[in-house]
């Protein structure tokens, strides 16, 4: 059986709205593996934004663990967090994110800079993963000359720049039309079958066919999850 990669275990976030507590995710468990693509859905306010945000260590949740590679994030000091989102956590974003000022070679190499390697090996790297994305002809554009389908390939190659145990894509086709949605769909199922591990928030029902497993949170919690031919396996 492969490695277990995250274990979320009873995990609780609550803000306060003046004096009134509101709780965004209530008593969430789940265990992902290594190169499981799994997708997240729910409606909007369901509480997934900020569950990738607790998984991404974005925020501290009020009670319950994060565990990524048997190490609790949630019991790491704030000054730390920043070095273990870079080292183990690849974030994809709905809006790419990318720097404007900084070609595409450019915004996947600054991902490295803190990575402990020369520039010379950072360049090459980047040069390498954009060509393995198709980008070998845009590697020094910026991203207001790319497509958004472009864009977003760079996005990709930025977060699996630096080896990370986990991808979390929030959202990641839902700026693009159809063809291009299916062409990212298709480099998410690559890099699992090269073990990748990849979590994606999504709407799409399209995307979330192609995951092994569908995780549905409903009004902060894990309503249901299903596996890739949709047969139930879990509710509460």
């Amino acid at each position: 059986m492969a490695e277990r990669i995250l274990q979320v275990e009873d995990l609780c976030k609550t803000y306060m709205q003046g004096k009134i507590p509101v709780t965004a995710v209530h008593d969430v468990t789940f265990t992902i593996r290594q190169g499981e693509l799994v997708a997240i859905m729910g409606p909007s306010g369901s509480g997934k934004s900020t569950l990738m945000a607790l998984v991404g260590c974005l925020e501290k949740p009020t009670s319950g663990k994060v565990v990524i590679r048997g190490i609790d994030i949630t019991a790491i000091p704030d000054r730390e967090l920043p070095g273990i989102r870079r080292r183990m956590i690849g974030f994809v974003f709905q809006h790419y994110n990318l720097l404007p000022a900084l070609s595409a070679l450019g915004n996947v190499e600054l991902a490295m800079r803190f990575s402990g390697v020369t520039k010379k090996e950072r360049l090459k790297r980047a040069e390498d993963l954009l060509q393995k994305l198709g980008l070998e002809k845009r590697l020094h554009h910026r991203p207001n000359e790319l497509s958004g389908g472009e864009q977003q390939r760079v996005a990709i190659a930025r977060a699996i720049a630096n080896g990370p145990s986990i991808i979390l894509a929030d959202e990641p086709t839902g700026e693009v039309d159809s063809s291009t949605r299916d062409k990212i769909i298709k480099i998410f199922e690559e890099l699992r079958l090269q073990g990748q591990t990849i979590i994606i928030v999504t709407h799409d029902p399209e995307v979330a066919k192609h995951c092994d497993r569908v995780i549905r949170i409903m009004d902060g919690t894990l309503s249901q999850e299903e596996r890739k031919d949709y047969q139930q396996y879990a509710t509460r």
